[in-house]
């Protein structure tokens, strides 16, 4: 794949993370289609709840909805069709106190949706730092690749310029020198869409 068409579906192929989402954060270029089957929760909570409402709150930022929705049993580790988590759509928009309160009841952090994505690799996409250490301190994987483009959340850090995300990323064991499928590097994609500051501190850290 072309590099810089690449660098700008790294953020952008979260944006199939759910039917109704498309009052959330805005990107700019279209999704990559998410090939893999629809598969949904094998086991709901006691309590029927409408799983796609309860997810659109946790993209939304909806605390009380979900802190009401835990109150009554619903599982944190439930998935959508595509396997993600609330978890992961709270993430994705940095919506900390959310992500804090599914953690504190259970949500595993290293879940992966059906293109191998993790919290922490939507968490990264945009200047969340704070709910990127979060989830770190949780025990979050740092190296996980996703299983189209082998990206991994400080790739995905380093396509959106964020710098301070990165070195909290670093801190906790990100290897800058894992390659994609293209063989392209972390300091590639922050290269190749001009952000220079964060290319220089990636080269700085991997001499």
């Amino acid at each position: 794949m072309n590099t810089l068409k690449k660098i700008a579906l790294a953020a952008t192929a979260i944006m199939a993370m759910v039917a109704c989402n498309s009052g959330s954060k805005t990107k700019t270029s279209e999704t990559k289609e998410d090939k893999a089957p629809t598969e949904v929760a094998t086991t709901l909570p006691a309590k029927t709840f409408d799983i796609n409402i309860l997810m659109q709150s946790a993209l939304e930022g909806k605390t009380a909805a979900i802190q009401e929705a835990l109150d009554n049993g619903f599982d944190p580790n439930t998935v959508d069709e595509n396997k993600r988590t609330a978890l992961m759509l709270a993430s994705y928009n940095g919506h900390n106190e959310i992500a804090k309160i599914l953690i504190a009841n259970g949500a595993d952090v290293n879940l992966t949706d059906t293109i191998h994505r993790t919290a922490l690799m939507y968490a990264s996409t945009g200047p969340f730092l704070p709910t990127v250490m979060t989830l770190l301190e949780a025990g979050a994987e740092t190296n996980i690749q996703d299983n189209e483009e082998k990206w991994t959340a400080v790739m995905m850090a380093a396509s959106e310029g964020q710098l301070e995300v990165i070195k909290a990323l670093i801190a906790h064991g990100a290897d800058l020198k894992m390659v994609d499928v293209d063989g392209e590097s972390s300091w590639d994609f922050a290269n190749s869409n001009g952000h220079k500051a964060v290319a220089d501190y990636i080269k700085s850290q991997t001499k």
